[in-house]
Formats: C-alpha cells, sequence, structure tokens
C-alpha cells in the first residue's frame, strides 16, 4: 500500500498564489493520482493504462458542485475533462456530472 498524501496534496494545492485556478460552475480541479490506492476496506484502484478510470484528489470545486468537497479522493473516466499544467503541476479540470464515485476509506 501506498502512503496517504491526500492532506499533503490540498494543502500545496490551496497555498493560493499567481496561477491559481479556480473552477467556476459545475467543475471540479483534480490532481491525478499516479499510483495504485488501496482503502482502509482493502479496495485496489488501479492507475494502469489498461484501467478504463482514473483516481485524483479534488483540490478545488465550482460553486454549483454538490457531492464532493476538496481533499476527497474520486474515480473518473480516462480521457474526462481537461488536462491542465499550472506551475507544472497535472491537474484535469472536470465537469462534476463526469465523476463516478467518491472513494471512502
Amino acid at each position: 500500500m501506498h502512503g496517504d498524501d491526500t492532506l499533503e496534496r490540498f494543502e500545496h494545492a490551496h497555498s493560493g498564489g499567481p496561477g491559481a485556478i479556480e473552477p467556476l460552475d459545475h467543475f471540479v480541479l483534480v490532481e491525478p493520482v499516479d499510483d495504485e490506492t488501496e482503502t482502509n476496506a482493502g479496495l485496489i484502484i488501479p492507475a494502469s493504462s489498461d484501467s478504463s478510470c482514473l483516481s485524483g484528489v479534488v483540490v478545488a470545486i465550482g460553486e454549483d458542485v454538490h457531492g464532493v468537497a476538496p481533499g476527497d479522493k474520486v474515480l473518473y473516466p480516462r480521457g474526462a475533462g481537461f488536462e491542465l499544467a499550472p506551475g507544472g503541476e497535472p491537474k484535469r479540470l472536470i465537469d462534476r456530472r463526469e465523476l463516478i464515485a467518491r472513494i471512502t476509506d
């Protein structure tokens, strides 16, 4: 199992400053997680290129988003949303309706 760095990712994303991205309306800003995730319940979510979905950590949400909050781990389809790299950090701007599930530990 890989270490859970959700809080570190969340705090890093909310450091503000120039170039910060604030999603509008129903969009969610997600930081992809490159490695496989294992929940406390033992569910392993692979990050292989064969997987049809990916996981990430929500770092910001638009004002019309319900059901997820910054810091939540989520699943989304491969290719969902828009790829961004503010400050060289990979992010995805995804429509809330494209999120598949929230991962709870």
